[in-house]
């Protein structure tokens, strides 16, 4: 009997390619096997530790960490996608177990395999308490529900001395690295965005997030007015004229959020619905120019105005963390080195 659980979540992953006897095979060597592209997520050093934790375990845990191209199998869901991922991957193990297998950030998918362990609500408890952006702390927070041991940690007592004076002399420089590169108050846009989960280097005054969510609002109700879309032309008149009044839909309801004070979350919600509207709005258009219909991507994240990302990018900021972030095709020729 199996247990399912997964939570998809507002953002995609880096580009990047797994497929079910890769991960077996990695599990040959070792039960947590770490995608070479996802080592930003889950670094060597925490992969080790996160096998030595179920290394004896009964029963068996295996885990895998994917990029979400790794879902790219034609299904609409990703939900099924995963599924039938991580159905393939037992049947190339066939063996019973735990499985916990993470898909960058856009799902995190577990199945108890001829056990009677409910790894459904242990899952869906641990996403509720971790971010997105750490897949280590979700995996460890399921190993100690699952009972895996802790994994041993520190240097012996009479290093902690040394170890402790280290730290204080790196959290120093990086402080005053920090304090000589930051931005002057009004220098540069803030790199929050609305629908992103906000990180320790992104932070900004509520007001400015605010701002940001209004121009985002009044800018797609700009593309609206010039799509001008005709519902009358070419195409699938039923499916078109519901894509254009989602979008309408869409933009009524972002503009109500932000006429008011909306806190963090409803900010979120508006750059989800504004990018969903945008959506449909490119659906409609395509439809109209007789073209398959977009699949739904995030906005790029540099700029929601480039319109619906093509791929993922790993980036990193100035004096910040690494992240995936969905990018347009031309950001992510520009990072690349394609465009300048």
């Amino acid at each position: 009997m199996r247990f399912l659980a997964a939570l998809l979540l507002l953002t995609s992953t880096v580009s990047g390619s797994s497929d079910p006897a890769a991960v077996v095979e990695g599990w040959r060597t070792s039960p947590v096997y770490v995608d070479s592209s996802q080592r930003a997520l889950v670094p060597d050093e925490e992969a080790a530790k996160l096998a030595e934790r179920v290394k004896d375990h009964s029963p068996a845990i295996r885990i895998a960490v994917l990029p979400a191209e790794a879902l790219n199998d034609g299904r609409r869901d990703k939900q099924d996608s995963a599924q039938a991922f991580l159905d393939s991957v037992v049947d190339k193990q066939s063996a019973d177990g735990i499985y916990v297998i993470v898909f960058g950030g856009l799902i995190t998918w577990g199945s108890a395999v001829g056990v009677d362990t409910p790894i459904a609500s242990i899952l869906t408890d641990e996403l509720g308490k971790h971010s997105r952006s750490d897949p280590v702390g979700t995996l460890n927070g399921v190993l100690d529900q699952l009972g895996a041991p802790k994994a041993p940690s520190g240097p012996p007592g009479w290093l902690w001395p040394s170890v402790i004076v280290l730290v204080v002399l790196i959290a120093g420089g990086f402080a005053l690295r920090w304090w000589r590169s930051r931005p002057g108050k009004d220098e540069g846009p803030a790199l929050y965005r609305p629908s992103y989960d906000v990180l320790p280097d992104e932070a900004d005054t509520v007001e400015e997030r605010r701002r940001l969510a209004r121009e985002d609002v009044t800018r797609f109700g700009e593309e609206l007015d010039a799509a001008d879309v005709r519902l009358d032309a070419h195409g699938d008149g039923t499916a078109t004229t519901a894509d254009v009044q989602a979008a309408m839909d869409a933009y009524a309801a972002a503009g109500r959020v932000v006429d008011g004070k909306p806190d963090d979350e409803q900010l979120r919600g508006v750059r989800a619905t504004v990018g969903y509207g945008r959506w449909r709005l490119a659906c409609a258009q395509a439809r109209i120019a007789g073209k398959i219909a977009p699949p739904w991507r995030a906005l790029c994240f540099f700029d929601p105005g480039h319109g619906i990302s093509v791929t993922d990018w790993m980036y990193k900021p100035p004096g910040g963390r690494s992240r995936e972030v969905p990018v347009c095709a031309a950001c992510r020729n520009r990072l690349s080195g394609g465009a300048r």
